[in-house]
């Protein structure tokens, strides 16, 4: 029996030795430049192996593919258009959308097939969704995500923020220096879970807190899962995954927060109380009684970019939406806004002069008050605002920006058509340390993004939350977020750098949104 299962074994990767071996000469054929393949991961193994991070991997590209606008690789069998140009990320984000509406190609339809219960839930969430239902789900939930309503969950943001300083409080007084990203992810998920759930996820009161837990782990990349990735992308691999029931996401943190929203759905239903948060907000939306807020900003390049005119159907929707948008809220929220906020923090630490400038700027908006931050002051902090896009920008979270090509189309310019089905990444790495958008960019300078400065260069040589459409939708909530905390620690505190952190920084190749091995720590002293 040992023989034939070698055997059989033996047979299955010749024959997928030889698939892979004819699906990798598809760029060669085309004319199109592309990094050499490796049995059986593809071009980047790393993905699979955890050897890097994604951020690193991409990074590596660079100096291979600088000159050329897009290349290809190969992820196992698919064959993958890598665009290194903001012109060509553009017309792909933004002016020919509608030849690329969905993120993810064959993996996506893949996942779409899934039974596993926990697994569905996810598939129900907007960056899952495609073609005229994800234009639907964009449509009905966009309101919620005005600048008017985001207005009004600052009420909810400055109660956490109060929580953090009296944390940060307790660290100074005992003379301790933190890990930025285990305070500030605190401050994150208690937010998000007020805003959008009610409740409080008791980040800073209980260490053991199941919020915190399960959304980091969530987040965190394991091999396992890298092979189940991989599974699913062979040939019946994803009818062998739903046969065996074994499924894609972690079940455990996916049924936490399943519940957690049921729990607060079914509480406003008892009660009926309302909050006026986002479950209030999308609750309103898939009943169709949420309205865009009549005043746009024009100078507002990502809201231009991400207009969809599409007239949502009303009734498509039920709680399940809700649920599965709530949970990728808090888990997307959780990690990306914590980890901006300690990579800020850290910088700050390490610029003085920057700190200094932030703290100028927010005395001078505020006066000797000390009344909270409110909404329209933050609007008026303008190097605040330069200072978060210049930590998204340096330390940016992701590596790249997917899309799947709907229908076949021919690149500006250039002789080649991209099939459709064909994936499309944006190489997020070269957009942001590319020297022709940004001076010195290996040098921390929130000068990069003074408004002259965002005027004279292409939006989309700027993509931590993409662009375009499918642009992320909370983007507002996260910077509002961000910048609440920061103006509120900077008002209060002088930040130092900590002989805790190892340098140089080294990224965790099994987190998800890009975070150094070792932490990031500070020191604070307070000022008043």
């Amino acid at each position: 029996m040992l023989i034939e299962i070698i055997a059989l074994l033996a047979t299955l990767t010749v024959a997928a030795y030889i698939y892979l071996q004819v699906k990798w000469t598809y760029w060669s054929k085309r004319g199109v430049f592309f990094l050499k393949p490796t049995f059986p991961f593809g071009s980047i193994p790393s993905f699979f192996t955890k050897s890097k991070h994604l951020n690193d991997e991409f990074y590596s590209h660079i100096e291979k593919t600088k000159p050329l606008p897009y290349y290809g690789i190969y992820f196992i069998g698919g064959a993958t258009l890598i665009i290194n140009d903001a012109d060509l990320a553009k017309n792909i984000l933004v002016k020919d959308f509608d030849y690329f509406v969905d993120r993810n190609g064959d993996a996506t339809n893949k996942l779409l097939q899934t039974k596993h219960k926990t697994d569905i839930i996810w598939t129900k969430q907007m960056t899952m969704s495609t073609g005229e239902y994800w234009k639907n789900l964009r449509s009905t939930f966009s309101p919620i995500f005005t600048s008017g309503k985001m207005k009004a969950m600052m009420v909810f943001i400055q109660e956490t923020s109060d929580k953090l300083m009296q944390a940060i409080d307790a660290k100074v007084t005992a003379n301790e220096d933190f890990e930025l990203k285990e305070m500030l992810g605190k401050y994150s998920m208690d937010t998000i879970a007020s805003c959008a759930f009610g409740v409080d996820a008791e980040s800073f009161s209980n260490k053991d807190s199941k919020f915190v837990q399960y959304a980091s782990n969530i987040f965190k990349n394991t091999t396992m899962e890298a092979v189940r990735f991989l599974i699913i992308l062979l040939p019946l691999g994803k009818s062998l995954l739903n046969f065996l029931n074994v499924p894609m996401f972690k079940v455990t943190e996916t049924e936490f927060f399943y519940d957690a929203v049921v729990a607060s759905l079914n509480h406003r239903r008892e009660t009926k109380t309302r909050r006026n948060d986002l479950i209030d907000l999308m609750l309103d939306a898939i009943k169709g009684e949420v309205a865009m807020d009549e005043h746009k900003d024009e100078d507002d390049q990502f809201e231009k970019d991400a207009a969809l005119n599409h007239v949502p159907k009303k009734g498509e929707f039920d709680e399940l939406v809700i649920v599965a948008t709530a949970i990728v809220l808090m888990v997307a929220g959780y990690d990306t806004t914590g980890t901006t906020l300690a990579y800020a923090c850290y910088q700050l630490s390490k610029n003085p002069d920057i700190q200094d400038r932030l703290r100028a700027e927010i005395e001078e908006v505020t006066g000797d008050s000390d009344m909270p931050i409110n909404y329209e002051s933050i609007q008026k902090m303008n190097y605040l605002d330069q200072i978060i896009s210049e930590t998204l920008r340096f330390c940016s979270p992701i590596a790249i920006i997917q899309r799947n090509t709907t229908k076949d189309y021919k690149i500006p310019g250039h002789d080649l058509v991209i099939e459709k089905g064909n994936d499309v990444w944006i190489n997020v790495m070269q957009m942001h340390t590319n020297p022709k958008y940004y001076p010195n960019p290996h040098e921390f300078n929130p000068d990069h993004f003074t408004r002259e400065a965002k005027a004279n260069r292409n939006p989309c040589a700027f993509l931590p939350f993409g662009q375009g459409p499918r642009g992320c939708l909370g983007m507002r909530f996260a910077l509002l977020e961000a910048k609440l905390a920061l103006a509120n620690i900077i008002r209060r505190y002088n930040l130092h750098p900590s002989e805790k952190t190892k340098e140089p920084t080294e990224l965790d190749p099994y987190s998800g949104i890009a975070y150094v091995k070792h932490g990031l720590y500070v020191r604070a002293e307070k000022r008043y």
